[in-house]
């Protein structure tokens, strides 16, 4: 393989470089009235979410960044108490600003300091919103691009930055852009854009957009992929445009092979999207990609991604929700739930028909043209069965040495609170060392049953300052601290967009 700046080609491969999103100071104006507006459950508490992300940001330095640990502490060590966090946050000019662990709101402040970018995002913001032409010119006239990018996340123009000496909101806030698997995802050395299902998520797309042309692939806006709705889309009636929309979020997306790439279709990733995207992927031949897996899963709020429900620890180790288990199902003649005894059908069983599993393999001809069939897809028996498939047939591991760990321990009523609170929702810093969250204590039991190690960050911070090299650890569960995180509905997976891993 020849060197990339950005390349991903599995879900396990030593994590080099990737985007991030810290709390910012929109998620604090949410309220409950607008809780089905912005996508929250709760009401989250800003500044214990951001101690805890920085639990996150730090363990993600430690092994990709080391040098700015140093940075950190001395930082922490010389400055004065109510400052010792600004080296967490973007635009300050303390911030660790490290060219491996990227910040969102960095990224956009380094693209708009180039004037023909910056009004081309300001007019396509300003669209969107339907803002006054007043409020456009006012951008326009800030100089400041960490301030202006800022501004257009949380949607806050700040009081030093207006007349009134207030703060004024312009836009609406976009509380879920910390969720940045969401924003788009690498294929090798491509990215395929999201393409949010829900208006409170569309500016993070146009975002990622700007990102993409105008920073990760300026020189190379060809290997930036855009799934759009046909030509004639707007011509249909309403109802019918429904069937026709494309809807794409990442925490659906998994390039889990070099030669396997598996998607979701859920609430929030449409089946006409997935259409498209097989055509686009098979098209491209340098992609190298020959199957794909197709998971249809019910459009449940609870599990709005495939990455709710299971992501990848080891080539042979997997998390998962027992409930999305076929193998336990079968198994599960009467319901743990005990109303059940009294109905004549069981409800997980009914809500595991709603799962469909297809896969298609790329036509030997070449070149690949899409008016053809890409194959007769063949079906999978189930979520568990497509694991341990891509374990085998894609790894090579053998069958008996497969290992699924369940949310909470399979133990009812763990399993649904946990997969509630992200315990399916991992992502690797290499093969068999994941972050998870601390508040998912059957989980990390059951991590432990399985043979891992289970450190909360604390633990590992301490270990990393006595000397233990972070590149030593094996089979580890690192645990995050989530009282707050956890209340927006997103764990560590969905908190990563990785932008080059190592090949396997």
């Amino acid at each position: 393989m020849a060197e990339h700046n950005y390349y991903v080609e599995n879900e396990l491969g030593r994590l080099r470089k990737l985007i991030i999103h810290s709390p910012d100071g929109g998620i604090g104006k949410i309220i409950p009235g607008t809780f089905a507006d912005n996508l929250y459950d709760d009401i989250v508490h800003l500044q214990s979410m951001q101690k805890e992300y920085n639990h996150y940001v730090k363990l993600l330095l430690y092994f990709l960044d080391r040098d700015k640990i140093d940075y950190i502490r001395h930082y922490q060590q010389t400055c004065v108490p109510e400052k010792k966090g600004w080296c967490f946050i973007p635009g300050k000019k303390e911030y660790f600003n490290s060219d491996k662990v990227l910040d969102t709101q960095q990224l956009l402040a380094e693209i708009i300091k180039d004037d023909k970018v910056k009004l081309r995002l300001i007019s396509a913001i300003c669209s969107y919103e339907e803002s006054s032409y007043a409020t456009q010119q006012h951008l326009e006239h800030i100089q400041d691009p960490y301030l202006l990018a800022k501004i257009f996340i949380t949607g806050i123009l700040p009081a030093e930055a207006n007349a009134t000496g207030e703060d004024q909101y312009i836009f609406p806030p976009i509380p879920n852009f910390i969720f940045t698997r969401d924003i788009g995802i690498m294929v090798k050395d491509h990215i395929l854009l999201s393409r949010m299902a829900t208006v409170a998520r569309r500016r993070e797309s146009l975002l990622t957009k700007f990102l993409s042309l105008y920073y990760f692939f300026k020189e190379e806006p060809q290997k930036v992929m855009e799934i759009i709705e046909e030509s004639d889309f707007f011509l249909y009636e309403e109802e019918e445009r429904k069937h026709r929309i494309i809807t794409i979020e990442g925490g659906d997306v998994m390039m889990i092979h070099p030669k396997h790439f598996v998607i979701g279709c859920s609430i929030r990733t449409s089946s006409n999207a997935i259409n498209e995207i097989i055509h686009s992927i098979f098209s491209k031949p340098e992609l190298g990609i020959e199957k794909i897996s197709v998971v249809k899963i019910p459009k449940n709020r609870a599990q709005m991604h495939i990455d709710t429900i299971f992501t990848q620890v080891k080539r042979n180790v997997w998390v998962l929700y027992g409930r999305f288990s076929e193998r336990i199902l079968r198994a599960e003649h009467v319901s743990r739930h005990s109303y059940i005894n009294k109905l004549s059908h069981n409800p997980r069983q009914l809500e595991m028909e709603q799962v469909e599993i297809l896969q298609f393999y790329k036509p030997v001809q070449e070149p690949y043209i899409k008016t053809k069939d890409y194959s007769l897809p063949q079906r999978i028996p189930g979520i568990e069965t497509l694991l341990r498939q891509i374990s085998t047939e894609d790894f090579g591991v053998a069958p008996e040495d497969v290992t699924i760990i369940y949310s909470g321990g399979n133990d009812f009523p763990h399993d649904e609170r946990e997969q509630w609170t992200d315990s399916c929702n991992v992502v690797a810093l290499k093969e068999g060392v994941v972050i998870g969250y601390d508040r998912n204590d059957k989980t990390a039991q059951a991590f432990m049953n399985a043979g891992f190690r289970v450190l909360t960050t604390t633990e590992a911070f301490a270990l990393f300052e006595s000397g233990t090299d972070p590149d030593s650890l094996q089979d580890t569960l690192l645990l995050l601290p989530s009282a707050e995180l956890s209340r927006a509905r997103g764990g560590s997976h969905c908190m990563s967009m990785p932008l080059l891993r190592d090949q396997l």
